[in-house]
């Protein structure tokens, strides 16, 4: 018997009426959507390399990476919060990937904390959800290189965390 359940009531209405082709596509196409972002940020938290051919000049200064915001070349800064959420917000996906075994894992940790029973079964999910509304608040109020790929990919993996439910009942019904 599974402790952890994914699948929310709400969501059983729509699958009397989605075809599991249909599913499939709406599913591939989130997942996909979903890990272009953070692919995405996570390649941009990777130092830059020099040109190819580029000659050393000595008496030249090396010049700062340039604003995506403005013309004015401004140093990159790394927001150690955003890492964070981003770090959290491809959890959330990873967790909520098609063919991840998630429920033996997550179904094993409150048998290692006693007295988890209780409110396990609901924190973890809402804890993930929470994660991505972060991730889009976070892009949204802060200004920094990885403020687009938060914005959307947090809005994606929720989008993910709500629809899929439905999706994986209409896969299942066929």
């Amino acid at each position: 018997m599974r402790r952890f359940d994914f699948m929310p009531g709400l969501f059983l209405l729509p699958t009397l009426s989605l075809q599991p082709r249909f599913a499939f596509l709406l599913l591939a196409a989130l997942v996909v959507g979903a890990a272009v972002p953070l692919a995405v940020a996570w390649a941009r938290l990777l130092p830059e390399e020099k040109p190819p051919f580029e000659m050393e000049n000595p008496r030249r200064r090396p010049t700062p990476s340039v604003s995506i915001y403005g013309s004015e070349p401004a140093a990159r800064k790394i927001d150690s919060s955003a890492v964070v959420l981003l770090f959290l917000l491809t959890l959330s996906f990873a967790l909520q990937f098609p063919g991840v075994p998630r429920d033996p894992a997550l179904n094993s940790l409150p048998d290692h904390w006693p007295g988890a029973q209780n409110w396990f079964e609901i924190a973890l999910p809402c804890l993930l959800i929470v994660v991505s509304v972060a991730a889009m608040a976070h892009g949204a109020v802060r200004r920094s290189f990885l403020r687009m790929p938060l914005l959307v990919g947090g809005g994606l993996v929720l989008l993910l965390w709500l629809v899929a439910p439905c999706l994986y009942a209409a896969l299942a019904a066929s």
